[in-house]
């Protein structure tokens, strides 16, 4: 189902390939697994800033990391210091996605070519039981509540971080 929102919203091809990074000096590392491996797809260096207010992602180039992330055909982005497995999203690109998740999605609104690092999709006050759903997300954010921490300070002493 989600491969499905991944190739509905961008008409991902499996032949394409993801370049991965040759040199990084941020610590945050985001990976992919496919098949047998994990590839990585984007580190700390190719964010520009990252919004804590509203978890907006921008990356250096997000024209770039579309197209990148057109050729992922996993279901989720596990993020990394160094090699600390910290935490995984839902990985969907779709603003035209009509699945409900309450947990962490990497989400690509199409229409404003921002990256979101989301607590759900969509935004909990448009679903039909919008308490329950917000129940089970902060539920969701209290289990990865540490981790969430170390990235945010990760972010900020690599002067990527911002809440305005």
């Amino acid at each position: 189902m989600m491969a499905f929102c991944i190739t509905l919203a961008a008409g991902c091809s499996k032949t394409d390939s993801v370049e991965p990074p040759t040199e990084t000096t941020s610590q945050v590392i985001a990976k992919v697994s496919n098949t047998n491996a994990e590839q990585i797809v984007f580190t700390g260096d190719d964010i520009l800033w990252f919004n804590g207010r509203t978890k907006e992602l921008r990356f250096r180039n997000n024209y770039s990391n579309k197209t990148m992330l057109d050729a992922i055909t996993a279901h989720a982005i596990k993020f990394y210091i160094n090699d600390e497995y910290l935490f995984a999203s839902i990985l969907c690109v779709s603003s035209l996605s009509s699945q409900v998740f309450n947990s962490l999605v990497f989400y690509y609104n199409m229409i404003e070519n921002k990256f979101f690092l989301a607590d759900g999709y969509p935004e909990a006050s448009v679903l039909p039981d919008p308490q329950k759903a917000q129940e089970e997300r902060d539920e969701n954010k209290r289990k990865i509540a540490n981790e969430w921490n170390k990235f945010v300070n990760r972010l900020k002493l690599e002067g990527k971080y911002q809440e305005l």
